[in-house]
């Protein structure tokens, strides 16, 4: 079920807060157990046959959880966290990368394999992270969870399951035993109601908006035929914008989602376009998954502690997985691999010149990180080496071709980008009403207050967004 439609909108949505709030009055319990039930339903709308994945999963990482817990003082702890992390593994690749095993790297090493083909359950990157996060807590003594409604909430919760953000059960167990914020429910609604209306309002309107100047220029790289300058640009800045306002919508509606019933999660976006280095790039972009690749798989490879050689070994896989994990295709991992040549360069660059940069290098930095982050993202839009090298090649001004230059939409993406670079992010806006887990600066300017202006503005954001539902949007990161 999508966020930006109108049976979540208008019945899905109200039938959960109103059982909620019901269940409430019995207790925090029963409005868990419903909210538990709700999220199941979520999920299993959009394909019932979708579902038992997810149920296998949840069992399986429960009772791995329980077991890890009673052998972690003993030999046989990092055994069963071992077999965990390789189950969990073996469950992600038999669903998202079969089919590139078979037609990709098989080949590659000389065997033949017959692709299967088999659906890819919605959002199985994320629960299976999410869970493999937990058994690791569980290891650490972290996180243990003995209860296994509460569990399969933590996992299941609709606003986070499809697409994030990715959580940690030791942040989120504690709100599913107790509410953390002890204010009025009118509170929790007014606060989440402007963030969902923010979020929906970015996806809805301006990412959909500007994903039609998207699709024309890489459909014709797809297809062999050469991009002009304007017209490789127009593409590429395009989907730069669309990416962003895509998922950073779904993020903030997301967030919305759970304050609607008490519940923060942790926000994922904090303006990357503002970046100055691609280092900065990546504290601001997707954080919950930059969080996730840090804290469990840089630091186990042995992060920065064995010298700059290992620590930049170890950023090229960090990376090159991370960029698998978008996708089963190379150019995925061509993107991630960019970006790991990036930061070992931005690294090095911080050791030859550690001196804190002057206004002008910061300008220089913020124009080369963002020309750097528009080139990789070709590489994660198009559907092959050969398209993305066509638009890239159209970008250095190499190309040529017929392809018509939309210069509305150059204008567009050139106006959006100097927003996301000037203009306050979702969760400063709203930093008056403590939006997600950590606490956000509060801005300078546009920063909400419940005054019957911005009652307005965000009833009319919410109106115009509903008015796009009559077409069907899938968000991007579905698909990973």
């Amino acid at each position: 079920m999508l966020f930006n439609s109108a049976p979540f909108l208008f019945a899905f949505l109200p039938l959960a807060l109103a059982g909620f709030f019901g269940f409430r009055r019995v207790g925090w319990r029963p409005a868990m157990a419903f909210l538990t039930v709700s999220s199941i339903v979520f999920y299993a709308w959009w394909n019932p046959a979708y579902a038992w994945p997810l149920a296998v999963s949840i069992a399986a990482n429960f009772a791995l959880g329980q077991a890890i817990a009673r052998t972690r003082d003993t030999g046989w702890g990092g055994t069963v966290l071992a077999a965990g992390i390789a189950l969990n593994l073996a469950f992600l690749g038999v669903f998202k990368y079969e089919r590139f095993f078979a037609e990709s790297v098989a080949p590659l090493l000389g065997l033949m394999i017959e692709a299967r083909g088999l659906d890819l359950p919605l959002g199985v990157s994320f629960f299976t992270f999410t869970q493999i996060a937990y058994l690791v807590d569980v290891r650490r003594k972290l996180a243990q969870d003995g209860d296994a409604l509460s569990y399969t909430l933590f996992v299941t919760f609709f606003p986070h399951l499809i697409a994030g953000p990715i959580i940690h059960h030791k942040e989120m167990m504690p709100q599913f035993r107790q509410p953390r914020r002890q204010c009025p429910a009118s509170e929790n609604l007014v606060a989440g109601l402007s963030l969902f209306a923010i979020g929906l309002f970015k996806k809805a309107v301006i990412a959909d908006w500007v994903a039609s100047y998207v699709a024309p220029g890489f459909s014709a790289a797809a297809a062999g035929q050469e991009l002009s300058l304007g017209a490789a640009w127009t593409c590429a800045l395009a989907y730069t914008v669309q990416i962003y306002f895509d998922f950073s919508g779904y993020s903030d509606m997301a967030v919305g989602l759970a304050r609607l019933f008490g519940i923060d999660l942790p926000v994922n976006f904090n303006s990357p376009y503002k970046s100055a280095s691609i280092i900065e790039f990546w504290r601001r972009w997707h954080m919950t998954l930059s969080r996730f690749l840090r804290d469990y798989l840089y630091f186990p490879l042995g992060g920065g502690r064995s010298g700059p050689v290992r620590r930049h070994v170890n950023l090229m896989v960090v990376m090159a997985l991370g960029g698998l994990w978008h996708g089963a295709a190379w150019t995925f991992v061509a993107w991630g691999c960019l970006h790991g040549l990036m930061l070992v360069g931005n690294h090095l660059w911080r050791e030859v010149r550690p001196a804190e940069p002057g206004r002008g290098e910061m300008i220089a930095g913020w124009v080369l990180t963002q020309v750097l982050v528009i080139a990789a993202w070709v590489f994660f839009r198009a559907n092959s080496f050969d398209a993305a090298l066509i638009v890239l090649k159209g970008m250095a001004g190499l190309g040529g071709g017929a392809a018509k230059v939309a210069w509305d939409g150059l204008a567009l993406s050139l106006v959006l980008m100097a927003f996301c670079a000037l203009a306050p992010n979702s969760q400063q806006i709203m930093q008056a009403t403590g939006p997600g887990l950590e606490p956000v600066d509060s801005p300078k300017r546009f920063a909400w207050a419940p005054t019957t202006g911005w009652a307005w503005a965000l009833a009319a954001m919410l109106a115009v967004s509903v008015m796009t539902l009559w077409r069907t949007s899938e968000f991007l990161y579905y698909q990973f």
